[in-house]
């Protein structure tokens, strides 16, 4: 997986929710995780039109506390559905373990990142260094990058990719 992504600024401001601005509740409700019909209901509770403007590549940079609430996992799975990086200053830890599972490229802990960027800036990060850069504006910040192992996950594919290779190299698989 190539960690370095390049591609438009979405900026969303502190306490976004899980269920109602990321992915509408009802999707929670019913246990939905098929990404073909998550991905076009991201972020339906802040802007209907999302999906369909965000390209692959990407990246949505979000303030305080973003992915608030009950830990659902839908909203994460939307995000890795249409293929977005995630930075954030701050996410509950149920949340970030969920974009970890969903495979969502995140930097998790970016104080005032928000204060660098705005929606339409061209970024480019890069999700193992640690590296964002506001192409647009000229300026360059440094961010601790996750763990290489929580990197390996992600960089798979997400939960299931992850323990099906487990599975396989202890020679468990059928």
């Amino acid at each position: 997986m190539n960690f370095v992504y390049r591609g438009r600024c979405w900026k969303f401001g502190d306490d976004i929710g899980v269920d109602g601005d990321l992915m509408p509740l009802e999707f929670a409700i019913q246990r939905e995780t098929r990404i073909e019909v998550l991905a076009p209901n991201t972020m339906k509770g802040i802007d209907p039109s999302f999906a369909g403007k965000a390209q692959p590549g990407d990246i949505m940079v979000g303030g305080r506390r973003f992915a608030q609430g009950n830990p659902h996992i839908q909203g994460l799975l939307g995000i890795a559905g249409l293929k977005l990086g995630l930075v954030v200053e701050s996410i509950p830890r149920g949340s970030l373990r969920n974009a970890v599972n969903a495979g969502v490229p995140i930097l998790p802990s970016c104080p005032q990142v928000t204060q660098h960027c705005e929606t339409g800036d061209e970024l480019e990060v890069d999700f193992a260094s640690g590296r964002f850069v506001n192409r647009t504006r000229g300026e360059t910040l440094e961010f601790q990058p996750l763990e290489q192992a929580l990197r390996d996950i992600i960089a798979i594919g997400g939960w299931r990719p992850a323990l099906e290779k487990r599975i396989a190299a202890m020679g468990l698989g059928s």
